[in-house]
């Protein structure tokens, strides 16, 4: 009986340490994640993932790795000529950062980084990142950074990094976007913009969670370029799949107020007269395709610049908000949309006018790209009219609709 007694005792000893450990892993990232019991943030409530069996974000031990000052890495052998014919390919030929200490250290602006969840119908959005790093167009122009409208040189006036890719694990979601959240939380930390390419929408959530955690609920306004309205309230029992619930967790969870979400291009299926209410109810501003149409371009960007004047903005872009007849790799198409000329304008636009604290471009598919790489080279432009935007900002340009003097034949 004495034997039993000391069993029951000794089980009581180990159930409360494992408890209070726990209870001590328990971090304040934790209050981002509905999906996790905040008794035991082990515990996966939504689909039982036990995220202790998955090695896929296991941080590697660095302890045994040579020395080195904190700083950018250049892993590039010869001087000129495109990297991806005879180096390591990385984003626009930017040099390599493995942690947030060497952003800072590099002083570094902009983080490009790719993300991999990859829950599509048609799968392949994974790869987006890697073919972005050796598009080939620019092949033999390593230094091609001008923009053409600006007339900036966008990789001379920001200092940018390729800060690798996200780990994802495919069919565990949840999971990988604490991994999203953690990664852009080391980028936010160095107070550098993360640019994030490739894979599946549901990976705003992370980039929600993690700009909420730098700027705090409702301090930053999100444009949100796409076909779908990505607000569905409940999804499969709550889970975060690529049916698109994470701006309606964003907007009740109280991370992003409804009047500072701004769409554009919707015309799917979804939303339905429901979903319409709680999207008025909440003060969002949408502008519908139906809308671009009748209205016109012009008088739709002019409308969306002024929702977001003065405002710190997340540009989260989905590929497949463009017309097919420009961005025909995506995994979701949808007939009708923006064209790339509207594209490029925009988040050029934006880039001037506004304090960007993150981009996406997501939802990109290479498996269903054509030979030339059509879709991924608009991908590309994306990114440049972007940091030709942010160039210009730089300069002291303020009017987003600039255009620099010399390129006018007047």
């Amino acid at each position: 009986m004495k034997n039993i007694h000391k069993l029951i005792v000794l089980a009581g000893f180990i159930v409360g340490s494992v408890t209070m450990a726990v209870a001590q892993n328990t971090s304040d990232d934790d209050k981002f994640f509905p999906w996790k019991d905040p008794q035991n943030p082990n515990i996966m409530l939504l689909d039982g993932d036990d995220p202790l069996k998955e090695g896929w974000h296991l941080r590697r031990d660095t302890s045994k790795d040579p020395k080195r000052e904190a700083g950018l890495i250049n892993p590039q052998r010869y001087e000129v000529g495109l990297i991806a014919m005879g180096g390591f390919p990385t984003f626009l030929g930017a040099p390599i950062a493995l942690t947030s200490e060497d952003l800072k250290a590099g002083g570094v602006e902009v983080a490009m980084v790719g993300l991999n969840i990859d829950d599509n119908l048609i799968a392949g959005g994974r790869y987006a990142a890697n073919q972005l790093r050796t598009l080939s167009d620019y092949m033999f122009y390593g230094d091609a950074n001008y923009d053409p409208q600006t007339h900036t040189e966008y990789l001379q006036s920001i200092k940018l990094a390729d800060y690798g890719n996200v780990a994802s694990v495919y069919g565990h979601n949840q999971r990988s976007l604490e991994e999203v959240h953690k990664v852009m939380g080391e980028i936010l930390d160095a107070d550098a913009m993360p640019m994030a390419i490739g894979g599946s929408h549901i990976q705003m959530y992370g980039i929600i969670t993690a700009l909420t955690k730098k700027h705090g609920a409702g301090n930053f306004a999100i444009v949100h370029i796409d076909a779908h309205y990505d607000a569905m309230s409940t999804g499969f029992g709550g889970r975060f799949l690529h049916n698109g619930n994470m701006i309606y967790q964003a907007v009740e969870r109280g991370y992003v107020k409804g009047e500072d979400i701004i769409q554009i291009g919707l015309r799917s299926v979804k939303p339905g007269s429901a979903d319409l209410e709680w999207m008025a109810k909440n003060n969002f501003k949408f502008h519908f395709q139906a809308e671009i149409v009748k209205n016109g371009w012009e008088a739709t960007l002019k409308d969306v610049l002024e929702e977001v004047k003065g405002k710190k903005v997340y540009i989260s872009f989905d590929m497949d908000g463009l017309d097919p007849a420009y961005a025909a790799a995506v995994g979701t198409q949808e007939p009708d949309g923006i064209s790339s000329a509207n594209a490029l304008q925009l988040m050029r636009a934006l880039g001037i006018q506004n304090e960007l604290v993150a981009v996406d471009i997501l939802e990109y598919n290479p498996l269903l790209d054509d030979a030339h790489g059509t879709t991924g080279i608009l991908v590309d432009r994306l990114m440049r009219a972007v940091l030709g935007g942010i160039s210009a900002r730089k300069k002291g340009i303020t009017d987003p609709l600039y255009i620099h003097p010399d390129l006018l034949n007047k």
